[in-house]
């Protein structure tokens, strides 16, 4: 299946957690701080985070390519940290059609899924594209739809939640979430999990997100 097979190559999320960090909870503060900032063009922290956020919900990257804190011959994302975490996730969902879509409630549960892409008998494709199977090349796929459910919280500089897999035998797992231009990477310090992802407002669990006209 195209749109889950394919690797997205050039970065690595690069990331520390403290040791002796306590989870915490999934709500976000009261009030967010106001001099939170992230890598923006001069790969140092000097871009307002508030304002990459703005334009990562905007489907936008930034100036300069928001995220990096190196571009070669190295290319390097810091992962965000629990500020931002919470500034960024609460209220909002992190997807890619036919892939994955994860909605972090306020409230510190998770809703969502995530698809697992398999070869199937082309009778299992009746047209060329549906929310559960696609023809690629001449071959049919058809998806598992792994229901993601269950709590979230803070623990450091990652968000511990359901397994990303979406199979309650894996328990629960953290990772972290990290920008890269205009999408969003999730890693939890070994591996990233699929490609780049959009962060959308609110909750769209839809297997196809429905994008309306661009501004002019």
């Amino acid at each position: 299946m195209k749109v889950s097979r394919k690797v997205w190559l050039g970065v690595g999320v690069v990331a520390g957690a403290s040791a002796n960090a306590q989870t915490t909870s999934a709500a976000p503060a009261a009030t967010a701080p106001a001099a939170v900032m992230y890598h923006g063009s001069t790969h140092k922290p000097d871009y307002a985070f508030a304002k990459a956020l703005q334009k990562h919900l905007a489907g936008e990257g930034g100036e300069g390519g928001i995220g990096f804190s190196a571009s070669g011959p190295e290319f390097k994302i810091p992962a965000l940290d629990e500020a931002q975490l919470r500034m960024a996730l609460p209220g909002n969902t992190i997807r890619k059609d036919q892939a994955v879509a994860i909605y972090f409630d306020p409230n510190g549960t998770v809703q969502g899924w995530k698809r697992d892409w398999a070869k199937a008998d082309m009778s299992a494709c009746p047209t060329a594209l549906g929310e559960d199977y696609e023809i690629e090349n001449g071959v049919c796929y058809t998806a598992t739809v792994n229901p993601l459910v269950g709590k979230y919280a803070f623990k450091g500089n990652q968000v511990c939640m359901p397994a990303y897999s979406g199979k309650s035998a894996d328990g629960q797992a953290c990772y972290y979430i990290a920008f890269a231009t205009k999408y969003v990477m999730i890693g939890d310090g070994q591996r990233t999990y699929g490609s780049g992802k959009d962060l959308v407002k609110g909750r769209v669990l839809d297997t196809f997100r429905k994008r309306g006209p661009k501004a002019d």
